[in-house]
């Protein structure tokens, strides 16, 4: 069954464990507390004797004796923990039917806890997903969205001892998005620094560095959803990171003519449902285009067609990479049309 990583903890307290868990995620905070919980719960009922294992390569691991060996007793306790890290996601074709026959029939006296990284649709659809779902708990892991952090921050720093209030949280997720683990590292300072004090956004500043870390999608989405302030602080992120020019170029060459392509279908008459369909935009993504379709203009999306290709001939080739792609981002994300200021 699935579960929201936020059930789990009334989950685990349940007499009986399930025989098996999946965390599947990208996030290193969350997931490995999750991991945490779990082991936690086992040594608990008795799963005292760990085994780990790391799949680095499908196609030369040894799948069938790895999960054979589950099936003798263990000399040091009667109970034991199996864990599997699956790096890339991808089983393979052995490593697949191994995991189906492990959901099947999963060894007496053993928890399973498979590690997995977030998962596209087509792999959840694949045999084994579904399996080791139907035999024990699957849990997908997601980092809080840009809006909900600053709550996601709120609330870890009331577990911690100390307050944050609303600006003072708003700060904090400013300088710490995309990195998590340095976010909870803050919390932990600052509850030892100011135990049970109320945080404010001049101690945030005082305190805290910037430890925020973006990638090239993240822009992508605050410039189609008209966030000019989220987007340019991202593109700086991206920056100081030292992230390929080319590849931030890929992602918002691509958003931007998505956009076009998406404004030309609706031109011809096309349902908003089918041309987002065609063109592969999910349900999630939908209200970011909508925002974006109703900022820009026929005129607004030839300028910003003809500046994508501008900007991907001169990441390629000669010129200042940055000021072309910092046009493209305002461009896209706040678009400066004669007919609109009129």
């Amino acid at each position: 069954m699935k579960l929201h990583p936020d059930k789990l903890a009334s989950h685990l307290q349940q007499q009986q464990l399930a025989p098996l868990y999946v965390i599947s995620g990208d996030e290193p905070l969350i997931c490995g507390e999750v991991a945490d919980a779990v082991r936690r719960a086992g040594r608990e009922q008795g799963y005292t004797e760990r085994e780990a294992h790391a799949v680095l390569n499908a196609n030369r691991f040894d799948w069938r004796g790895c999960l054979a060996g589950m099936d003798n007793m263990s000399l040091f306790a009667e109970r034991r923990l199996f864990e599997l890290r699956i790096p890339n996601g991808k089983p393979g074709r052995e490593g697949g039917a191994a995991l189906a026959e492990l959901a099947g029939a999963p060894a007496d006296d053993t928890l399973y806890l498979i590690h997995l990284p977030r998962l596209d649709k087509r792999s959840k659809a694949t045999k084994w997903a579904a399996s080791l779902e139907q035999a024990g708990v699957w849990l997908d892991v997601y980092e809080p969205d840009a809006a909900k952090l600053p709550g996601w921050l709120v609330q870890r720093a009331r577990q911690a001892g100390v307050q944050l209030d609303n600006e003072a949280a708003a700060m904090l997720a400013a300088r710490t998005e995309g990195n998590l683990l340095a976010a909870q590292q803050e919390i932990e300072r600052l509850a030892l620094l100011m135990p049970g004090a109320t945080v404010t956004t001049e101690q945030i500043a005082d305190s805290v560095a910037d430890g925020a870390r973006f990638d090239v999608f993240q822009l992508a989405d605050a410039a189609l959803g008209q966030n000019v302030e989220r987007a340019l602080r991202i593109l700086f992120g991206l920056r100081r990171e030292g992230t390929a020019e080319a590849l931030i170029c890929w992602a918002l060459t691509r958003e931007a003519l998505t956009l076009v392509n998406v404004w030309m279908e609706l031109q011809r008459g096309e349902a908003a449902a089918a041309v987002f369909r065609k063109c592969g935009i999910w349900n999630a993504r939908q209200p970011a285009y909508n925002r974006a379709l109703r900022a820009h203009s026929e005129a607004s999306l030839r300028r910003l067609a003809d500046c994508a290709a501008r900007t991907d001939r001169t990441v390629k080739g000669a010129g200042s990479s940055w000021a072309a792609l910092l046009e493209l981002v305002m461009l896209l994300a706040q678009p400066r049309d004669p007919v609109l200021a009129a």
